[in-house]
């Protein structure tokens, strides 16, 4: 409890981006995840990147963090179902990141890997997982992770 250990996620993964779950919250997101954006590749559940294709200012690697920052993305983002309606004031529910992966993987993630990552030999799958903290509080994870690939998924 309380500690962010990811998942295995998997053999041929060469790096990974993670979520911020405060990134909609300007408030939250100044005070507490430093202003971070959205999709970092830093932090406790990001994966540095260990391929020369990923090095800092690759083309590859350019062209992905710029459509994670992306109106694409913020729109997949904002897409995927939400749960808790009823209890939201506002009506339109509560992200979580176990509705999110799936609709991820379904949409942005299949279209980057369509366009951008299989032609350059990787590809790139949302991840999610849950821990709690010492006092039972729930908290959230999500990485974006970047495989090698291979033709096939």
């Amino acid at each position: 409890m309380g500690n962010c250990c990811r998942p295995h996620l998997g053999e041929d993964c060469i790096g990974a981006y993670e979520y911020n779950v405060c990134f909609d919250c300007m408030f939250f997101n100044i005070i507490f995840c430093c202003n971070r954006p959205m999709w970092s590749n830093s932090g406790c559940d990001a994966v540095k990147l260990k391929d020369p294709s990923w090095a800092s200012g690759t083309s590859l690697r350019r062209s992905f963090e710029a459509a994670l920052a992306g109106v694409d993305m913020k729109e997949c983002i904002n897409e995927a179902p939400r749960s808790c309606q009823s209890l939201d004031p506002c009506g339109t529910g509560c992200k979580n990141v176990q509705n999110m992966s799936p609709h991820l993987n379904a949409t942005w993630c299949k279209e980057t890997n369509d366009k951008m990552l299989h032609p350059a030999g990787f590809s790139c799958k949302a991840h999610h997982w849950i821990t709690y903290g010492g006092k039972g509080e729930r908290q959230e994870h999500m990485v974006i992770a970047i495989n090698k690939y291979s033709g096939g998924l």
